[in-house]
């Protein structure tokens, strides 16, 4: 089966470990790119990778902590 190329909001705060209500301020504030269909919106995978590989840290993982323990996604 193939990498999808778009996440729903849902699912990238799955990835982030987060909220989608944290996923959503990040996409207000411009700090996460993402795409409309409609009324869905979505995050392009590998642009959230991008993100991912932006934030302090060596692997996903520890990105994810970086961010919790910044307090950003409350």
């Amino acid at each position: 089966m193939s990498k999808p190329q778009y996440l729903s909001v849902v699912s990238a705060a799955e990835v982030l470990s987060c909220t989608p209500k944290a996923v959503r301020q990040r996409i207000a504030r411009g700090e996460l790119p993402y795409r409309r269909r409609g009324r869905r919106v979505l995050i392009p995978v590998a642009e959230l990778e991008e993100f991912l590989a932006a934030l302090p840290g060596k692997s996903a993982r520890q990105a994810v902590a970086a961010v919790e323990e910044s307090g950003a996604c409350r």
